[in-house]
């Protein structure tokens, strides 16, 4: 009696894609540590079984997106908070045609870039909401913020906006505050993500505010030391931005435009040998002396 093949769901297919190459690969990225990049690769199946659209994602997209974050040395957000994926429609063109595809996408989180400022050499980092009932204010560039420890979160009221300090390794602070209505347009302006329902800036994905803070914090963080790491990081978080899109199809045009004046100057020479072979002739039967060069070059009409 021969016994039936057992099809191998996708979680399964994703397992043993993880426990291959990939595995050898991310434990390089965690220099060696067998142990944290096993816990990496368990994170990886958490975070896919909590938001099951992953699996329907382009595999490709999906691997490299995790795997963009342990080269950063974070771990997914079901472990710290550190890096979401999220699956999201692209526009792609295919056979010159526009199709969506479901792709992964990496998206740096708050506590992420916290720890990759540290890394960096910075001092000390904060990152704070300022709620309608605090006691708050700007003087000259520099941020007070104070909070009665008694009451709640609720007794606080809404937040009304968020602030970041950043302190250099030689003491030197950077700081930077944005109002919540200038930090959601900011985010629905640029985040390709913003209106998914897997995004971290829907609120019952985010009851701690985790996004607002970073929104600062990465404005705040362009005038920090960065090491190559952090600005990886940065990078690759952008890639959620639609401004990444922009600079794709400037970098396209850019090349098409390049390719457009090889072309146009290939042809310009081939008409420029032609003339000089015809100026040397003679004029042809259809050419009179009036069709002659002029000793001061082409005459141009403008009409």
């Amino acid at each position: 009696m021969t016994e039936t093949k057992k099809e191998l769901t996708t979680s399964d297919q994703l397992k043993l894609q993880l426990a291959g190459d990939y595995l050898k690969q991310v434990t390089n990225y965690f220099s060696g540590d067998k142990e944290k990049a096993m816990r990496f690769v368990t994170s990886i199946m958490q975070s896919v079984r909590k938001i099951p659209k992953l699996y329907q994602c382009d595999r490709m997209s999906l691997l490299n997106a995790f795997m963009t974050m342990a080269q950063l040395g974070l771990m997914p957000s079901d472990v710290s908070g550190e890096a979401y994926v999220i699956p999201y429609d692209n526009n792609k063109k295919i056979d010159g045609k526009f199709v969506k595809v479901l792709e992964a996408q990496f998206q740096l989180g708050y506590p992420g870039i916290v720890t990759l400022l540290y890394r960096a050499g910075n001092r000390e980092v904060i990152a704070e909401l300022v709620r309608e009932h605090d006691k708050f204010s700007i003087q000259r560039g520099k941020i007070f913020h104070e909070v009665d420890p008694r009451k709640t979160k609720a007794q606080r009221g809404a937040w009304i906006g968020a602030y970041s300090i950043i302190v250099t390794a030689t003491g030197g602070t950077i700081e930077g505050y944005m109002a919540k209505d200038d930090i959601l347009a900011h985010a629905q302006k640029f985040s390709k993500s913003f209106n998914s329902d897997y995004s971290p800036w829907k609120e019952e994905n985010d009851p701690e505010g985790w996004m607002p803070r970073k929104t600062v914090l990465k404005q705040t963080s362009k005038l920090a030391p960065k090491n190559e790491i952090l600005m990886q990081a940065l990078a690759e978080d952008n890639k959620d931005s639609i401004i990444a899109d922009r600079l794709e199809a400037a970098k396209k045009d850019s090349e098409a435009l390049s390719m457009g004046n090889i072309l146009k100057h290939g042809k310009e020479n081939q008409d420029k040998a032609g003339s000089e072979d015809q100026s040397a002739n003679g004029p042809t039967d259809a050419e009179g002396p009036q069709d002659k060069p002029s000793a001061h070059g082409p005459i141009v009409n403008i009409g």
